[in-house]
């Protein structure tokens, strides 16, 4: 991410492919402060909506506010609803409407780096 930083992008995304529990030590990277501060937006993706419940638990116990929930969960606009309506949590879909959900990440945008 340094190396990247250097050439000054408008955006840099970083997916943490595995989940951000279990032996890969994906919380390690989360609670690094230099990380938390230049976090522009918290895109965090669920299966269902277990691993919604579950991941906003997780990452608040890191101090982690989510600001929009993605992946197979938001699949169908029921999906994409129960988040909004039961966590007030913006929800989008890559392969529904890609556009609407890099407009809600730009819209959370902070500071320079999102999480994917």
């Amino acid at each position: 991410m340094n190396k990247l930083n250097k050439s000054e992008p408008d955006l840099i995304i970083v997916e943490l492919g595995d989940g951000i529990v279990g032996g890969y030590a994906v919380d390690s990277i989360l609670q690094d402060s230099d990380i938390k501060q230049a976090t522009a937006a918290f895109v965090f993706c669920a299966s269902d909506y277990v691993g919604v419940i579950g991941g906003i638990e997780v990452l608040r116990r890191l101090g982690i506010e989510i600001d929009v929930i993605a992946g197979s969960v938001t699949d169908s606009q029921m999906g994409e609803d129960f988040v909004q309506k039961e966590f007030g949590i913006n929800a989008g879909n890559a392969r529904r409407d890609g556009l609407r959900l890099f407009e809600l990440i730009k819209f959370a945008k902070r500071n320079e780096l999102a999480f994917v």
